[in-house]
């Protein structure tokens, strides 16, 4: 596990409400969440991989026949935080699968728990270790003698970092939908939100755009793609590795092994920039703060969860702070799109130093025909 300290303490409440919240992810609206079900089965096949763990069972119809289905668990990080394992679940395993079925798809299901003959009982987001030691308590020893300065004397970036929490990533509290959340934390500023940052006013463009977006057919994450810079930062709390040059940083998201460089020898943007999805970044050091100035992106979503879109005259500009004594990373940002957006989007995040390496995520996406569209 990342083992971080609880600096700021402004931080510890954003902890709790982004290991509960992190794990929504994109096919979840492909489920009807208003209805139980509740499966006795067995266990054909555990998939333990990203971006969500699959368990693949069969069990008997209303007739005796046997008949396959699978149920769909959060993200191969989330799961290993809370105790999972990829033998948690094994083939000819007999248990009870509760959840909510597929909107699409028969035999398919967002599972909330799994029970096992004896009565045991697993959840999707619980603590079923119920070791008592909170694995996010302490700075781990290998960092604690780490250069606060590169040799050149600029802020140590460098390392692999976890994100911690963030502020005002959602319209309606931790649920980023409108739904009431968990109270604020200490300062009074809410913790991230599924959907992102409250969602801006948009203009006749962005507004037609977004009617296309239909997010359980078109969330980024079902193509293994990381959607935008600003989405997969912080998303499910994966580690990120940044390497730091006097000529160039390099961020490996822990997301959808997404990678970054951001130029330092450069003044200004080529003039011919070929599109894509992390767009052309070119960094300064102001004083302590690496300020990243990005354009030329393709056009995509901006915030999944919600379909809010952004054009390819997007804009980011972002700022990273490193707070050397508590071993934190900030980034506040603020993202312009003049042709979808009136106002821009704007957010504040935080990282911490982490035990635990970066690791390739190696999407392999099984969400199958429930979000895949009919038409």
């Amino acid at each position: 596990m990342g083992n971080v300290a609880m600096r700021p303490a402004a931080l510890v409440a954003a902890i709790a409400l982004t290991a509960m919240t992190a794990s929504a992810h994109h096919s979840s609206t492909a489920y009807d969440l208003s209805k139980h079900i509740e499966w006795k089965v067995t266990v054909t096949q555990f998939q333990f991989v990203n971006p969500h763990a699959y368990v693949f069972f069969s069990m008997p119809d209303a007739s005796g026949k046997t008949i396959t289905g699978r149920c769909e668990l959060p993200a191969v990080t989330s799961l290993q935080r809370v105790g999972w394992t990829r033998t948690t679940l094994t083939p000819g395993q007999k248990g009870t699968i509760k959840g909510s079925p597929g909107r699409n798809e028969e035999n398919v299901c967002f599972m909330n728990s799994f029970v096992f003959e004896d009565g045991r009982e697993i959840g999707r987001t619980e603590d079923f270790t119920k070791g008592g030691a909170n694995p996010l308590a302490t700075i781990a020893a290998t960092h604690a003698n780490r250069p606060a300065r590169t040799a050149s004397g600029h802020p140590n970036l460098q390392g692999p970092w976890v994100g911690i929490g963030g502020e005002g990533r959602g319209p309606g509290g931790p649920g980023g939908e409108g739904k009431k959340g968990p109270p604020p934390g200490a300062d009074g500023k809410k913790g991230p939100g599924r959907g992102g940052p409250p969602r801006p006013e948009e203009t006749d463009a962005g507004k037609a755009a977004a009617a296309k977006y239909d997010q359980p057919f078109d969330d980024p994450a079902i193509k293994c793609d990381p959607a935008n810079i600003l989405f997969g930062w912080v998303h499910d709390r994966h580690v990120n590795d940044i390497i730091q040059t006097d000529k160039q940083i390099t961020m490996k998201y822990g997301y959808m092994d997404f990678v970054r460089t951001i130029a330092l020898d450069q003044t200004s943007h080529p003039k011919v920039i070929k599109p894509s999805r992390g767009g052309n970044s070119i960094g300064k050091w102001d004083g302590d703060t690496m300020v990243v100035d990005t354009v030329g992106f393709l056009p995509g979503v901006a915030i999944p969860i919600n379909g809010v879109m952004h054009s390819d005259q997007l804009h980011v500009v972002e700022r990273f702070d490193v707070d050397a004594a508590a071993k934190t990373l900030t980034r506040s940002y603020v993202a312009e799109d003049p042709l979808y957006w009136k106002v821009p989007i704007t957010g504040k995040d935080y990282m911490q130093l982490s035990d635990e390496p970066y690791v390739p995520y190696n999407c392999v996406e099984l969400s199958g025909k429930n979000n895949i569209r009919s038409k």
